[in-house]
Order: C-alpha cells, then sequence, then structure tokens
C-alpha cells in the first residue's frame, strides 16, 4: 500500500532499534539524531503496531499542516484518546466540530481586554512570592514558578483559592500522568504491561482525584452564589448555539482541568529556561535591567508588558532554545502530499518544534542565546512556533506571555539569581520541562 506513496527517507535497521531503545529515555537527542542523519523530514513505519509516522522540521512542511491545510488533519489518537483518557475531552485533547464550539466558548475569555484586567491581580499574586526573597534564599525556580503560576491561574481565571496541598497534589498528579502517558506513546507495546501491572488503572484514577479537586472549585462558586465576572462565571453562563443548553458538569471540570494545566505548567517550564539563560548571560540581565530602570513604573502596565521590548526578546529567545511545547502531532485524514512527499490517510505528522527552532537553515547560530535576533523586522515570519499555528494556535498565548514579562521584569527590577546549575537537564513529556534550577536570590 505504501509503495503507491512516496514518503520522506525511511529509517530502518539498526536505526530504527536505536530510536525505539532509546526515544523514551531521550526523545529530543534521538528525533535530533535522526534529523541530523536524513534531512529536515523522515518517515518510520512502528514495528509493532504498523502506524506511519513522518518527523518533519521544515518550515514550509509545518505551515502546511498547521494552515494551509489544516482542515484534512486531527489531532492524532495519541492525544484525543490517549492522553484524554486521563485529562478528559477539553480544547486540548478535542478535535472537530465539537473542539470548535468548545473554542467558540472559551475564545472570549482571552481577549487582550479581559487579560489587561488581570494584570492587578497577577501583580498580588507575584509579590506573595517575592516578598520572602530579602532574605536571600536558596531556592529552586522550578518548583517555586510551578506554584506561581498555578496560583495566578487559579486567581485570574477562576478566582479561587484552592489550598496549598491540594495545588501540590495537583502537580504531582500532572507530573504522574505525564509520565505514564510517555511510556504508552514511545513503546506502544508496553501499554500492556502497564495495563497488566494495575499502572493505568491507578493513574485514571489519580486522573480522577485531580478532577474532583476542579469540581470543588466549581462547587464553591455555584454555593457561593457571587459573581465575580472571570473564565469560571463565562463558562458556567455560556450557551451552545444550535442547543442553546450550558456545558454539563463533566465537561465543564474538563475544560478547567485543561486550562489549569496548560495555563501553569507550560508557563513555568518556560520560566525556569527564561531564568536560566538570564543567569548565563551577565550582558543581558544588565540589559533587561536597564530596560526597567528606564521604563520606571511604565514597566508594569498593560500597554508595556504587551509592546515589543527586550524583555519579550528574552522571553522568544529562551523559548526557541527551549520551548515547552517541543513537538506537535496531527493525523491525515485523507491521503494527502507536500511537494515531492505523499503520504497516506491515517499517517501520523510529528512536527518536531524544538528540532524547526535550532535548524541552522533558518537560524544563524542557532543553539546560541541571543535575543537580539527577535529585533529583526522580519521576526514575523521566522521558523518560531511556541504556540502553535494556524486555527489551534494556543488559546492562553497572551495571557502567557503578559504574566511571563511581568514576572521577569518584577523579579529583575529587585533581584539577582545566581544559578548553582551551569547546565539544565530536559525531560520531554507532554512539554518539555527542567527538573531543577537551583540557585541563591540575591537582592540588589
Amino acid at each position: 500500500m505504501a509503495s503507491q506513496f512516496s514518503y520522506p527517507p525511511e529509517i530502518t535497521g539498526k536505526r530504527k532499534l536505536y530510536a525505539l531503545l532509546n526515544g523514551v529515555k531521550d526523545p529530543l537527542g534521538v528525533i535530533s539524531g535522526n534529523h541530523a542523519i536524513f534531512g529536515d523530514s523522515y518517515y518510520l513505519k512502528a514495528s509493532f503496531t504498523d502506524k506511519k509516522f513522518i518527523f518533519t522540521q521544515d518550515k514550509e512542511f509545518i505551515e502546511y499542516i498547521l494552515k494551509q491545510n489544516h482542515k484534512n488533519y486531527f489531532k492524532s489518537e495519541i492525544q484525543s484518546i490517549t492522553l484524554g483518557k486521563y485529562l478528559g475531552n477539553g480544547l486540548l485533547t478535542n478535535n472537530g466540530k465539537d473542539w470548535l464550539q468548545q473554542r467558540r466558548l472559551i475564545q472570549p475569555g482571552f481577549s487582550k481586554a479581559k487579560i489587561a484586567n488581570l494584570v492587578s491581580i497577577m501583580d498580588e499574586e507575584i509579590d506573595k512570592v517575592f516578598q520572602p526573597f530579602d532574605r536571600e534564599p536558596e531556592v529552586d525556580l522550578y518548583d517555586l514558578f510551578h506554584t506561581l503560576a498555578f496560583n495566578i491561574v487559579a486567581k485570574t481565571l477562576f478566582s479561587s483559592d484552592i489550598e496549598e496541598n491540594e495545588v501540590k497534589e495537583l502537580g504531582k498528579i500532572i507530573t504522574e500522568v505525564q509520565e505514564v502517558f510517555a511510556k504508552e506513546v514511545r513503546l506502544p507495546f508496553y501499554t500492556q504491561v502497564l495495563q497488566a501491572l494495575g499502572v493505568i488503572k491507578k493513574t485514571i484514577q489519580k486522573s480522577e482525584r485531580s478532577k474532583a479537586i476542579i469540581q470543588n472549585v466549581l462547587d464553591k462558586r455555584r454555593n457561593s452564589g457571587e459573581e465575580k465576572n472571570d473564565l469560571l462565571d463565562m463558562l458556567i453562563h455560556s450557551r451552545y448555539e444550535d442547543t442553546g443548553l450550558p456545558m454539563s458538569d463533566q465537561q465543564l471540570v474538563d475544560e478547567m482541568l485543561i486550562l489549569f494545566i496548560a495555563g501553569h505548567e507550560t508557563t513555568a517550564n518556560a520560566l525556569s529556561f527564561i531564568f536560566f539563560e538570564i543567569s548565563q548571560h551577565p550582558d543581558t540581565e544588565k540589559k533587561l535591567r536597564l530596560e526597567i530602570e528606564e521604563s520606571g513604573e511604565h514597566a508594569f502596565t498593560t500597554e508595556s508588558l504587551m509592546k515589543k521590548s527586550f524583555t519579550t526578546n528574552v522571553i522568544k529567545e529562551a523559548m526557541r532554545l527551549h520551548s515547552p511545547a517541543w513537538a506537535m502531532d496531527r493525523q491525515a485524514l485523507e491521503d494527502d502530499r507536500f511537494k515531492d512527499y505523499s503520504w497516506e490517510k491515517g499517517t501520523l505528522i510529528i512536527l518536531y518544534i524544538s528540532g524547526l527552532h535550532r535548524n541552522p537553515k533558518y537560524w544563524d547560530r542557532p543553539d546560541d542565546f541571543i535575543p537580539e535576533r527577535f529585533d529583526d523586522e522580519n521576526a514575523r515570519n521566522f521558523a518560531y512556533y511556541p504556540f502553535g499555528a494556524g486555527p489551534r494556535l494556543c488559546i492562553g498565548e497572551h495571557f502567557a506571555m503578559m504574566e511571563m514579562a511581568l514576572i521577569v521584569r518584577k523579579f529583575y527590577k529587585k533581584f539577582h539569581f545566581r544559578s548553582h546549575q551551569e547546565t539544565l537537564e530536559k525531560k520531554a513529556l507532554v512539554t518539555l520541562r527542567t527538573t531543577s534550577l537551583r540557585g541563591k536570590i540575591i537582592k540588589i
């Protein structure tokens, strides 16, 4: 069947075996190594499931899948079914008409005007976390940013006070779910083993616990009778155009869970990488601090946070080198072709964003941290998609960028971070994260 199609160069033999054996432990190294050998696009046929995969770090190919011919592609079963059984049927895992309905309901909550009103709440949460820094503590910024980003999502989107122990429990569950999910995806035959050992059942039970925590937030709001004019109120009162009915509690909880996870996980991971890169580049920190000083109190206004600046350049460059959304997948609904390649219905296209962001075809000195590259007037056309592209562009892009800019500026106005690490260990699960960022906070 595949002979009717013109797939990219295929990985076979020892290299395929190597990819299979090392793909769970080091997916970034394996996929980058495959691209170095086979070029910007390659083909792999799974031995045990007979599934066909095309991996690509080619900008035009990625844009074709995400933009020009997006209607021919759904998020794959990997996300919609495998991840969906843990996280439910929210924006991240949904497809087709159902996804579009949900997107239309939620989109107004992330307009620039709505986000602009959230700065003061973000400000308050940041100050709470930064207050103890007067004592120049030894910290793990990775843990700190996860707590801070989670609290910001809870307060800004859902006006909710979640107990600290519940925040930690949710964070632990999210990590455990991602680790099991990664094994299921990268070693499909291992799913049977995980099932036999009861690991999948236990993980689903944990995800049900996370949903119970979110349901409690929803119940508290309903029982309070308060109108907060936040995203949660909007979701509760929204109605489907075709039926005039509200979302079911199950759908509400699924959407809230996805927004909690996506809203804090990727931002916290990105902040860890941003602060690490700043700690390794004193000239960048000096230039950043100068921008903050020259802007005065205006540095923390919505207008300033949302406009192009050296601060946003630093954030973008760190996310280029360490993109939390390190890969995206799409599954072909019908046979398709792009330039010299063609593939059959059901083929999975893996858009390797980490490879795209370091592809020397598009980037000068691709492995170097150079925030100034985003001063280029053509920056909008760069091979750069940390938030995706096309109709499924991340709904929270503006929210995340404003939040990260505010945290970076609030911190570097008063403090310096001396990292105890010269390198970062990366872990590629659903998102790319580090395992820690230890160092000392110094008041300036």
